[in-house]
Parts: C-alpha cells; structure tokens; sequence
C-alpha cells in the first residue's frame, strides 16, 4: 500500500515538472523570437472597453494596458502613450478585448445639442390627411398651416342631420414632418358615406399641449380635418365659423 502511494506522488511530481518545463521553454522561445527585433510599446486591451468611457479612465481601470510587441506587428495609428490631452477623449465605440488600441478609436463623441426634432415647450402629434387636405405637394417640414375642422351633418345611426359648419381649431402650426403615403378613403364629414380610395400622407405638427388636446378630440370624434398652407403675412380669424346658412354672406 505505501509503494502505491509512493509511486502515485511520483508521477504527480513527474507531471508537474514536465508542465513547468513546458511553460519554461515556451517563454524562452517568445523570448527567442523576440530577441534581436525591435519592439514597441502599444496599449491593448484587457476587457471591454464601453463607448464614452475615458482614455485616462481605461488606464486607470486597467481596461486598457501597455505591452511591449513586436515592431513589424504594430498597426499604423497604435495608441502608444496617454497625455492629459488624450486622457480627455472618450471611446467613440466598443472596443473589444485583445485589441490592439488604435489613437482614432478615442475622440470626442457627437454632439445632440441641437439634434430635437420638436421644439421646446410643444408635442408632435400625427394626423393622415390626404393629398387635397395637406395641400400636396406644396406641403413639407417647417411649413406653417392652418388646420380647418368641420362637424355636423347627417348622423350614421339617425335620419335627422344637424347643421354643418367649418371652423378654425388652430389658426398656425408648424409643420416638421410629412411620412410615407398610403390609400385610404377620402375623409367625409357626413358619416357613412364611403368615397373612393385617395393618396393619404402622416402629417406631424409641433403644438402646444393645450393645442394638442383639441387636436386629439377632433381626430377621434371623426371631425374633418382640412390644412391650409400659410403665406407671408397673412392674419387668421381664429373666431371664424362658416356653415350652411351663412356661406354665402362671406
């Protein structure tokens, strides 16, 4: 019994020799083959480095570290030292472990300063208006219109009609994006009449918030919305209402 014992430690002593002798020439062959070339210190990277993480923050964390290669090996723009300027600079995108940093992968991230698309204090609100009623092709971002509302008429589940009149809900709005066209049946403002198909196009308008509830209630009451393009200088009745009796005294 104390032969086997003997003999099983042994052979793990053997073992363990023969994997340090391995790790041992394997060392003084990179040493070999390193020896007599010139050499360059780069940076690589340890472990992920995130986008808009610093230069001198990678360092510091040790994502990014220093190592002596190989000369010949070095790509052209290999980041091989971090100055105050460059510890500044932030990584533009990822930058994956065992990369040999390049000087372009930090720089200075975009800015979104002036990048809204809705201005300040209003809402977006996308309404489907069909060609006559966006005034196409004449209508595109930034374009300021009037939005005309029409109700009344004769009821889907009723015989009896009530008076159709035209009003102003919001005298300017601004325009800041027309979308993709799609066919749809052209808007009515008497329910259940069904007109042939019509180009229709999803119209975003920047509003206020008090607007934009108007808005909303007149899309989903099923009201007809008409938009008027709006020139230089020109005054809108914001109390305007045309209907069917007094047309034609305007």
């Amino acid at each position: 019994m104390g032969r086997r014992i003997i003999a099983i430690v042994a052979a793990l002593v053997v073992a363990l020799l023969g994997v340090v002798g391995v790790v041992v020439y394997a060392q003084a062959a990179d040493g070999r083959a390193v020896a007599g070339q010139a050499t360059q210190t780069v940076f690589i990277a340890k472990a992920e480095v995130p986008m808009g993480t610093k230069a001198a923050d990678a360092v510091t964390q040790q994502l990014i570290v220093p190592e002596k290669v190989v000369a010949k090996g070095v790509p052209q723009g290999a980041l091989t030292a971090v100055t105050a300027d460059v510890g500044k600079l932030v990584a533009t995108s990822s930058i994956l472990p065992g990369e040999i940093v390049l000087s372009s992968r930090f720089g200075a991230l975009p800015s979104t300063a002036n990048t809204e698309v809705v201005p300040v204090g209003k809402i977006a609100i996308t309404v489907s208006l069909t060609d006559p009623q966006r005034i196409a092709p004449l209508l595109t971002p930034q374009s300021h219109i009037v939005i005309f509302d029409t109700l009344g008429g004769k009821s889907a589940s009723a015989a009896a009609t009530t008076p159709q009149e035209t009003r102003i809900l919001l005298p300017d709005v601004e325009v800041i994006g027309v979308g993709s066209l799609t066919s749809q049946p052209a808007p009515t403002a008497t329910a259940g009449a069904q007109q042939p198909a019509a180009n229709a196009a999803l119209v975003t308008v920047a509003v206020s918030p008090a607007d934009a509830q108007l808005l909303v209630h007149a899309v989903q009451t099923g009201n007809l919305l008409y938009g008027g393009l709006l020139g230089t200088a020109v005054k809108v009745n914001p109390k305007s209402v045309v209907n069917d009796a007094t047309i034609l005294s305007h």
